[in-house]
């Protein structure tokens, strides 16, 4: 798909990072872009650079927030890609709340949006991606319960479908984990730089040894070929060798 013109497109966490690029790539296509972020700030700047988009400040995870959001623009295409970036320390090293801010943000965030999604619900044909993480699938053991978290989206995203089934409604959840760590986001360098010093070497040297990983915009555009065929109910992975199902 390369023609989204005149689609609404919301993309919940892109004043930054991932989030941004996407952002950036279906407002180039031509989409109705919504993004929704927490600091009017980061958002000024993002309309700044690409004139035209729409936003919005909002806290995703709360529990209102889908209200806001549609209340704002109803989405042909909902992206839900926003997160906290955890403290990179050994889970023993944490309080009970920093291991579960991945939980009390980006999954909290997830559970209402995918709630609204099927009780509003969206249009009919509208498709829903959850963006998770490659850390679902080996964990990591300095992010706190982050791997857990991006972990219980993915079946979150599979269990909107199942519901979406049973009611009849004709919308797609999908959800789409990028492999490898990306240096060029937030979450990506506090990565490195948190491995790299828990594994006693430099951020140069642990990128070498990561190998070679996907960019923020290979992830967007594995996101544009879900979003034009994508099997509903289903989980990809994207990594420098391209898009990938999960089974």
């Amino acid at each position: 798909m390369t023609d989204l013109s005149g689609i609404p497109v919301t993309i919940v966490g892109a004043s930054r990072g991932l989030g941004r690029v996407l952002a950036e790539t279906f407002h180039r296509l031509g989409a109705q872009v919504l993004i929704v972020a927490r600091g009017q700030a980061a958002l000024d700047a993002v309309v700044r650079d690409q004139p035209g988009v729409a936003v919005l400040a909002c806290d995703a995870s709360a529990a209102d927030a889908p209200d806001r959001v549609f209340a704002v623009q109803t989405p042909r295409i909902l992206i839900l890609c926003g997160g906290a970036v955890p403290l990179c320390r050994p889970f023993h090293e944490l309080d009970w709340e920093e291991f579960s801010a991945n939980w009390n943000n980006d999954m909290r965030m997830s559970f209402h949006f995918l709630q609204a999604a099927l009780k509003r619900p969206l249009p009919p044909g509208a498709t829903v991606v959850t963006i998770t993480s490659g850390a679902m699938l080996q964990g990591s053991p300095i992010s706190g319960g982050y791997a857990g978290a991006k972990k219980m989206q993915a079946f979150l995203t599979g269990y909107a479908h199942k519901e979406a089934g049973r009611a009849g409604l004709d919308l797609r959840f999908l959800s789409l984990a990028p492999a490898r760590l990306m240096p060029q986001t937030d979450i990506g360098a506090a990565g490195v730089k948190g491995y790299a010093s828990y594994n006693g070497t430099s951020a140069a040297a642990f990128l070498e040894a990561m190998g070679p990983g996907q960019t923020p915009q290979q992830v967007g555009d594995a996101l544009l070929d879900l979003i034009g065929d994508g099997e509903s109910g289903s989980n990809f992975i994207v990594s420098a060798d391209g898009l990938a199902a999960l089974s």
